[in-house]
């Protein structure tokens, strides 16, 4: 049976073959560029009891959409509607990373993989159609709902712009 060790080390390799990845922050965790997209991929183990598995290792892509979405129940609908129709991954919004003020959430688009098994042609093509969604998914909830481009932050600089 796989463990993060070794998947996270497959993910290196399939990483290194066609991908200019770099280490993440946290243990486990790379990041991805394509084309204006950063995927984050972090691997860990969950709980998922089966006759084959007590726990199981799964690789994590996910990516912001926008910071400082103003959260209102028409956002909520809309992700909570359109979420079904997605090719790919899933749409959250989470308190927001950039603005202290209540009532502004970021959106960010999850997908995860099972790493016991992962193939290179999996992770490679989870990558390009995550990165080919993104831009779609910027467009539209920015056009709809407006929020803060993820290539207007300085996400490395201080927070005072200086």
């Amino acid at each position: 049976m796989s463990d993060v060790k070794s998947v996270n080390k497959k993910v290196k390799e399939f990483l290194c073959d066609r991908w200019n990845g770099s280490k993440g922050d946290e243990e486990n965790s790379w990041v991805v560029n394509y084309e204006s997209v950063s995927i984050y991929l972090r691997i860990r183990e969950i709980d998922w009891f089966t006759d084959d598995w007590d726990s199981t290792v799964i690789v994590e892509l996910s990516s912001i959409i926008l910071f400082d979405v103003e959260c209102s129940n028409e956002l909520f609908e809309h992700i909570a509607r359109t979420n079904g129709d997605s090719l790919f991954g899933a749409i959250f919004a989470t308190a927001s990373s950039w603005n202290e003020t209540k009532g502004y959430c970021d959106l960010v688009m999850n997908h995860r993989l099972m790493g016991n098994h992962l193939t290179k042609d999996e992770l490679n093509l989870s990558i390009v159609a995550l990165g080919v969604v993104m831009e779609e998914f910027r467009k539209e909830y920015l056009e709809m709902f407006g929020g803060t481009p993820v290539n207007d932050v300085d996400i490395f600089g201080d927070e005072n712009g200086d």
